[in-house]
């Protein structure tokens, strides 16, 4: 009788210490910091054990079911959201992090010299706007007046961003002209126009500089050509010339329902204020999205006295300032291109 009483004793000592044991395992894994670096989807329901499983699966948890004990203890309640971790954490601090919860994001981009047509489009595929829903919203004058923006169309800031999953096409749009805001306007506030800005529209509006922008952004791709480009428009309009920029035609043609590439003469000819061979001045608003390259280059144009420019067949421009030197220029532009069999 005394010997089976010592056999249960020790039993129970063995088990106790065993139990002792995994807990002191567990309680210096649970504290001890690791390199952590994963990304995981919690979905809204998702349970405590579900999680804690999905956790071992990923090699992170070692015992699953004395965490899933102890979380239970500490009243741990995961939220749902997506999760990227990285850096040292220990378990503890892991669980705290998807305690407080984080939402999952969508990207979209906007390119530099993007306009509203294709910006609807890349919406559309990238699931951040139904199709036609950006085009319906840049029309809406009391969301324009909410963003106390007078039109979309050179007031998206050309970025890439993350907004919430949920969140729909007004939040994209909101975003972006937020960050147009912080960029963009105060520069503005501060801004002294130089003597070539002041010549050609006195007292230049924000809406004016960005449609200069705009055009500066279309007509090249090359930074050190923008600030020539600008003086090129300001002088043209200081003269009263026709701008005569051919992206102002190719918009013109957007709004009316055509999309091309390479313009005819009679393409020239089309009725509408944004045809800068139609009317002299400027278009009403900005063709495009600028980048803050061409927004400087409107702000501050070079100091040339240039009024023409020609394509050079390799990516950049011919300045002039005469009429006969810009013929000259184009006609060694054609010479190339027929050289080329363009």
């Amino acid at each position: 009788m005394r010997g089976l009483l010592l056999f249960i004793i020790t039993v129970l000592l063995a088990i106790i210490l065993g139990f002792l044991g995994l807990f002191f395992i567990f309680k210096e894994n649970l504290s001890e910091k690791r390199e952590l670096h994963f990304s995981l989807r919690v979905e809204e329901g998702k349970s405590l054990k579900g999680l804690i499983e999905e956790l071992h699966s990923k090699g992170i948890v070692k015992y699953p079911q004395i965490v899933y004990y102890w979380a239970r203890y500490e009243e741990i309640q995961p939220k749902a959201g997506c999760y990227r971790i990285e850096g040292k954490l220990s378990l503890e601090e892991l669980f705290k992090e998807f305690e407080k919860g984080s939402p999952c994001l969508k990207k979209f981009t906007i390119p530099p010299g993007s306009d509203l047509f294709l910006l609807d489009r890349l919406f559309s595929e990238e699931k951040i706007c139904k199709k036609g829903e950006l085009l319906k919203l840049a029309k809406e004058r009391e969301f324009l007046s909410e963003l106390k923006v007078p039109v979309l169309n050179g007031f998206l800031f050309p970025d890439t961003y993350y907004i919430n999953e949920k969140a729909g096409c007004k939040k994209a749009v909101e975003v972006a002209v937020k960050r147009f805001k912080e960029v963009v306007v105060p520069l503005y506030r501060s801004y002294k126009p130089p003597p070539k800005v002041k010549k050609a529209l006195k007292k230049p509006s924000l809406l004016q500089i960005l449609t200069v922008a705009s055009i500066v952004e279309k007509e090249t791709s090359i930074p050190e050509e923008r600030p020539l480009i600008a003086a090129v428009i300001y002088n043209r309009l200081a003269r009263g010339m026709k701008l005569q920029c051919d992206p102002t035609v190719i918009y013109a043609l957007k709004l009316k329902g055509r999309e091309t590439k390479k313009l005819t003469y009679e393409d020239l000819k089309i009725a509408s204020p944004y045809n800068t061979y139609y009317t002299k001045g400027l278009p009403p608003a900005p063709i495009c999205n600028p980048s803050l390259s061409s927004i400087k280059a409107a702000l501050y144009p070079a100091s040339v006295d240039y009024l023409y420019f020609v394509a050079n067949g390799k990516g950049g421009h011919v300045f002039s300032r005469s009429y006969n030197q810009h013929l000259k220029n184009v006609e060694k532009l054609r010479q190339w291109q027929k050289r080329n069999g363009l």
